[in-house]
């Protein structure tokens, strides 16, 4: 804009007096007169003499305000008075009311978000208890005649005590058949297998009698092995519950050895045949409790006949929880809150209290599964004026001020009369330099930017030929650069790059800096002269050009993304954000490169959205189902698992496959809910084809996001319990890049899930480059690979040589090999000639739905349990 499109400030003038006033004296020939003749003109008079009369005030100027227009003036103002104080009043009425409302609705927020919270906290305190019963069945489950010493190693290496402060006494039951009392009271007295011995040879010089010979030596031991377990309550029976280990707390009573708690709890052997926990209440030094029967089998698994259950039987698992401690720990920070913990599955019914409910609280029940209800008693927010601090004083404030503001209008009135208001108005301050310009670089800060920008696109949308753009300019690596080099030579580049900039634009675009490493340029031209790629590799092309930075020499390059857009905008921040989704596709097509804005990237981003919304209705829902491949021996053609894939009947769109929703269930977290349906679904199935008598396994993908999560092992123990799948029947498949990614972490990970008796495989092998020295740190059992994804090369023979090294890699060290992907005999023979044993593909069976597959089981017999390629051996 030039000098003369600005508009100047008047300043004074000369030499610096002020321009006289419009008030000032006049020649009385620039006066016009209409109507009557001209008046003479009036000498001036004389320095000291009087004025003459025509320059007296004339009497209507002069005359005094009558009384009763005085008075009226005073009754308009105290009128207005009135009204400010009713208007203050009302207002801070209906604010007050308001924020009452607006505040009871926040306090009813509140207590049902500290409600869930209470609940989320007893539910992961449940959860916690349960894992620990897991571990300690598993225990048993494996160590069957473990001894105390060996049973405490174990409670210290859980932290049971210290980590389980509900846990008031936990003990391993076993069931002891009379003949076999004498030698469980041995186990626990080794000094009286010695005492016999001794007397025996204190009477070598004796004559020789019945009781000195060794059957009733080992007799008189076992008796008084017995008498010393004291059997509580005594008698002879066929069979005995006696405690083989356990811990209990300081202050819990604790029972003698010898205390038979089939007698004590009588339906210990219903629970043996039924193979389900029990609940019932006790108490602990006066405290109630919860005591928690659970049968314990070979495996840690329950068989499903009662003559297995019977054979395979090692005990139970006696707990006693003092759950008021679990709801005094939530309930802790919540004033005036009560809670009850109610169990009830089949014939268990368990209740457990802490606090007392106030008058009128709030209860909410929330289901905590597996039987657990919790119901939280909360106080009732208070409601209405009186009730709320903040809106009484509002309402106490607001009505003082109206007061004070009618006050004051009525003394400004009465005042008004009594001297003059003449007021003059001061100009407005105007913003500090250094508030709108960034101090490193010098260019206008964001907000000076976006006012700017406001402006610009004013100005377009009043000329129907102007567009306004921008273009946003990131420094790539730039991250690399503050942590290499220094803070100080990140500030001399950002200082470098806005020189730069400022050179290649013209003298009427803006260029600014957004913060950090990201700058914009602001560009108004006309619509059919829009180049704004051509500014764009201007740009792009002056930041190829070397840096001079003291700590690398001149040898320094540096590159810039850059997202363009423009149009006819109507709000700036519209603008930039299609500059900066345009400048995130630069950045994802490899930087150092521009990308103009479409309307197909906010379309991208708002198909996104819908489907993570679409993905939690469809996890609620059960819209995904799951597909299973026939993974084949290639010797015999017999199927000896599956592989489960995933697919998702979508409302509208039909069957969609992993491909097209996995990436976003990954990016938002939902594939962890959606990979624990898989498998539990995929073991239950696996096991019911089992139970059919079709021995086969079955392969589950696992996502990076679940296998690094804190509790996947967890989620795994639960989908074989549930199942009751034999975990040697499970494959849980694990991407090659999400395990080269961290092999640390990968291992220990893989480690757990081993530890419970799954298999594992390495899928997409071949594509990550793994080191053999990485394979030999993981526990694995497969490598799944692809024949026509082995590598970027189209010679055919190259990857048949990387198919052999794969192959012989394998058998050094010890794991199968799977080729999926197989479609042709060619292939299929081509494989087992270089001596794969298994496969998968459409060429050795099509994914099939969950109820034809015992229809293929049926029709293509299994192999051998022996045959040492099967994904059973």
């Amino acid at each position: 804009m030039s000098d003369s499109e600005t508009p100047q400030h008047r300043r004074p003038e000369g030499n610096g007096q002020p321009v006289p006033s419009p008030a000032a004296p006049v020649s009385t020939s620039s006066v016009i007169h209409f109507g009557s003749a001209p008046a003479q003109p009036t000498p001036p008079a004389p320095d000291g003499a009087a004025a003459p009369a025509d320059s007296q005030p004339s009497p209507a100027s002069s005359a005094p305000v009558s009384p009763d227009r005085a008075l009226g003036g005073r009754s308009l103002w105290l009128l207005a008075a009135l009204l400010c104080l009713a208007a203050g009043a009302l207002a801070s009425v209906l604010g007050s009311h308001s924020l009452a409302r607006s505040d009871a609705a926040k306090a009813q927020r509140s207590t049902r978000q500290s409600a869930a919270g209470i609940a989320n906290a007893v539910k992961a305190d449940v959860q916690h208890e349960e894992d620990l019963a897991l571990t300690a069945v598993a225990f048993f489950a494996d160590h069957p005649n473990a001894s105390p010493g060996e049973f405490h190693n174990w409670a210290k290496w859980v932290k049971a005590s210290r980590r389980y402060p509900e846990l008031a006494e936990l003990r391993l039951v076993t069931p002891v058949a009379a003949a076999e009392l004498a030698g469980f009271a041995l186990r626990g007295k080794p000094q009286l297998a010695k005492a016999p011995a001794t007397s025996s040879s204190a009477t070598t010089s004796s004559a020789p009698t019945a009781s000195s010979t060794p059957l009733a030596s080992t007799t008189a031991t076992a008796a008084a092995a017995i008498h010393a377990l004291h059997i509580i309550p005594p008698g002879e029976r066929a069979l005995y519950c006696l405690a083989l280990a356990g811990l209990a707390r300081s202050s819990v009573k604790r029972l003698p050895a010898g205390t038979d708690y089939c007698v004590r709890t009588p339906g210990l052997l219903a629970l043996r045949d039924s193979g389900a926990s029990h609940y019932a209440g006790t108490s602990v030094s006066g405290t109630k409790a919860l005591r928690i029967e659970t049968p314990v089998y070979r495996g840690g698994i329950a068989p499903r006949s009662l003559q297995g259950r019977r054979v395979a039987f090692v005990g139970w698992l006696h707990q006693v929880l003092e759950p008021g401690a679990v709801l005094a720990s939530a309930l802790a920070g919540h004033q005036g809150s009560a809670a009850r913990l109610r169990y009830r599955a089949g014939a268990s019914r368990v209740l457990f209290t802490s606090g007392t409910p106030a008058g009128g609280a709030q209860s909410t029940t929330s289901n905590l599964q597996n039987g657990w209800t919790l119901k939280t008693f909360l106080p009732a927010p208070a409601t209405g004026v009186a009730a709320d601090a903040r809106a009484l004083a509002l309402l106490i404030g607001g009505c003082v001020l109206s007061a004070l503001l009618g006050l004051l209008v009525m003394l400004l009135g009465l005042a008004r009369s009594a001297r003059p208001a003449a007021l003059a108005a001061k100009p407005s301050g105007v913003a500090k330099v250094e508030d709108l310009y960034d101090p490193l670089t010098g260019l206008p800060n964001r907000a000076l930017t976006l006012d700017l920008a406001e402006r610009m696109l004013a100005r377009t949308g009043r000329q129907s030929g102007m567009l306004g753009g921008a273009l946003i300019v990131d420094v790539d690596w730039f991250k690399d650069v503050n942590e290499k080099l220094g803070e100080e030579a990140g500030d001399r580049l950002l200082r470098t790059v806005a020189e730069r900039l400022e050179r290649v634009v013209r003298a009427q675009d803006t260029v600014g800096r957004l913060g950090g490493d990201e700058f914009v340029i602001l560009v108004e031209s006309a619509a059919r002269g829009v180049r704004l790629d051509s500014l764009a590799r201007r740009v792009i092309e002056a930041m190829h050009e070397p840096i001079m930075l003291a700590e690398v020499g001149p040898s320094f390059f540096i590159t810039a993304s850059i997202g363009v857009a423009y149009g006819r905008y109507e709000d700036p921040a519209e603008l930039l954000r299609d500059s900066q989704l345009a400048l995130d596709a630069a950045k994802a097509a490899g930087k150092d490169g521009y990308t103009l804005f479409n309307a197909n990237m906010r379309s991208v981003i708002e198909s996104q959205a819908v489907l993570e919304a679409e993905l939690n209705t469809a996890l609620g829902e059960r819209q995904f189902f799951i597909l299973y491949q026939p993974i084949c021996d290639l010797a015999t053609r017999a199927i000896t698992g599956f592989e489960a894939l995933i697919r998702w009947q979508h409302p509208t769109q039909g069957i969609l496959t992993p491909a097209e929703f996995l990436p976003a269930a990954e990016e938002t977290g939902l594939i962890v809910p959606i990979g624990r349906w898989v498998l539990e679904e995929a073991c239950a199935r696996a096991a019911s084809w089992n139970v059919a008598g079709h021995r086969v396994g079955v392969s589950v993908m696992v996502s990076p996001k679940q296998m690094h999560r804190e509790g996947f092992a967890t989620d795994v123990r639960r989908a074989l319990q549930q199942s009751g799948i034999e975990p040697a029947l499970l494959t849980l498949e694990i991407g090659e890049s999400a395990v080269m990614d961290d092999v640390a972490a990968a291992a220990t990970r893989l480690s757990e899930i081993k530890h419970l008796g799954v298999r594992t495989a390495i899928d997409d092998f071949g594509n990550a480059y793994a080191r053999r020295s990485d394979l030999q740190r993981l526990p694995i059992d497969f490598l799944k690979v692809d024949p026509s994804e082995l590598a970027a090369s189209d010679d055919e023979d190259y990857r048949t040589w990387l198919l052999e090294a794969i192959l012989s890699l394998g058998r050094d060290l010890s794991l199968t090999v799977i080729a999926k992907g197989i479609e042709t005999e060619e292939q299929m023979t081509r494989l087992k000639m270089m001596g794969c044993s298994l496969a998968q593909g459409y060429f050795m069976g099509e994914p099939t739905p969950t109820s034809a597959v015992e229809g293929v089981l049926s029709a293509r017999s299994t192999p051998a349990a022996s045959s040492s390629t099967s994904l059973l051996s």
